[in-house]
């Protein structure tokens, strides 16, 4: 993909554009809202997260998507080092890539300074505009820099990010959870944006793609869990998940951490996307979600064989 006029070396057609979508709700995860119609070998993507680590976002990326894009930036206040030097937090944000990958990360300290984050998203795409790829910018969760730096501010920065991106030939895709706002609130950042999706109804998904869905034998165990359990908090159904899966009535750190981040990161968002359960963040509680899905329909794809078997 190349600069505002390089329609020609991008491989675009001369009446395409780049497009700007507000995700109404939804979790961060990628999903087909967040990620629609990805070639990753000829796709750049930056990743802007308050919340989610390296490891989650990578992890997350593979089980939606598949390979990963052909340039992988990520801009992270959830590993922020406080021994780093004062560079991480004055001058250009510093990018670090990641040893025997084509994944680059920096790491930042406020998410109130908007300015900054305006900064090094702009590093990433005035190094990409040269390219013959397609560029994506996702912000996963808009709330954090709204409750932090407020709406005003928060709007002055989208309107900066959509211009500038739409300048350099990149699509954008800013995820909200409307919960978090009041209305005036979300209508504010609603001009903004080519397009607004609600994310929060749940998507009409056909018998293959349940079964693909259902495929992941943690996910089935989750199932299993509710369809006898009203709810259960997050902690316990990892001590469970890591005990079914060592065959141990007593895991070990390290198998309840690689069970609960499994389930945080990739396995219960996956589940709520397309409808199958419900959780509530404050509580961290998984339970079934009210819906369509019954019992007996959850049962008889659950005693097919799954794709991990």
């Amino acid at each position: 993909m190349g600069g505002p006029n390089s329609d020609e070396s991008s491989g675009k057609s001369s009446d395409s554009r780049p497009t700007a979508t507000l995700l109404l709700g939804g979790d961060a995860a990628f999903g087909s809202d967040a990620s629609p119609d990805l070639s990753p070998e000829r796709t750049n993507v930056l990743v802007v997260s308050v919340a989610r680590s390296v490891q989650a976002v990578v992890e997350d990326w593979r089980e939606y998507v598949g390979a990963l894009p052909a340039a992988f930036g990520l801009i992270t206040y959830a590993e922020f080092d406080r021994s780093a030097s004062a560079s991480a937090s004055t001058g250009r944000p510093p990018r670090q890539p990641l040893p025997g990958s084509n994944i680059t990360l920096t790491s930042m300290a406020d998410p109130s300074d908007l300015r900054r984050l305006g900064t090094a998203v702009t590093l990433y795409l005035d190094d990409w505009a040269d390219t013959d790829r397609e560029t994506l910018v996702y912000v996963d969760a808009l709330a954090p820099f709204v409750d932090a730096s407020g709406p005003e501010s928060t709007f002055q920065f989208l309107h900066l990010l959509v211009q500038s991106a739409d300048q350099l030939d990149a699509d954008v895709v800013v995820r909200f959870d409307p919960s978090t706002a009041d209305d005036r609130t979300v209508n504010t950042f609603r001009p903004l944006f080519d397009e607004v999706v609600d994310a929060t109804t749940t998507a009409a998904f056909d018998a293959d793609e349940l079964r693909a869905v259902l495929g992941n034998n943690r996910r089935r165990f989750v199932l299993r869990v509710l369809l006898d359990t009203s709810s259960i908090e997050l902690e316990r159904l990892a001590t469970r998940l890591a005990r079914w899966e060592n065959d141990t009535d007593e895991p070990t750190d390290a198998e309840y951490d690689r069970a609960y981040t499994a389930l945080a990161s990739i396995h219960v968002p996956r589940l709520a996307e397309v409808g199958l359960v419900a959780f509530d963040r404050p509580t961290e509680r998984v339970r079934l979600a009210d819906g369509n899905w019954s019992t007996e329909r959850l049962e008889r794809y659950l005693t097919t064989p799954s794709d991990d078997d």
